[in-house]
């Protein structure tokens, strides 16, 4: 057995190191660009995914749209 055992965070604290909102990191979760486990009706991310995050990121950001403008301008 000569896996590392990595500690398993709660979606709070992976939030806070990612410094990210916990429902943005669960958007991550379910969009599989940041795996977590399941351990009963919790959702946990290890402190190994969460340093791959900060290392390779979590894929690229959504463009924001452009704010509409008045009709009649």
């Amino acid at each position: 057995m000569s896996e590392k055992i990595s500690r398993l965070l709660s979606l709070k604290e992976a939030s806070d190191l990612l410094g990210v909102s916990v429902f943005t990191l669960r958007r991550l979760v379910d969009r599989s660009a940041i795996r977590a486990i399941n351990v009963g009706a919790r959702r946990l991310v290890s402190a190994s995914e969460i340093e791959r995050v900060v290392r390779q990121g979590a894929g690229t950001p959504r463009a924001r749209k452009a704010p509409s403008r008045a009709q009649g301008e």
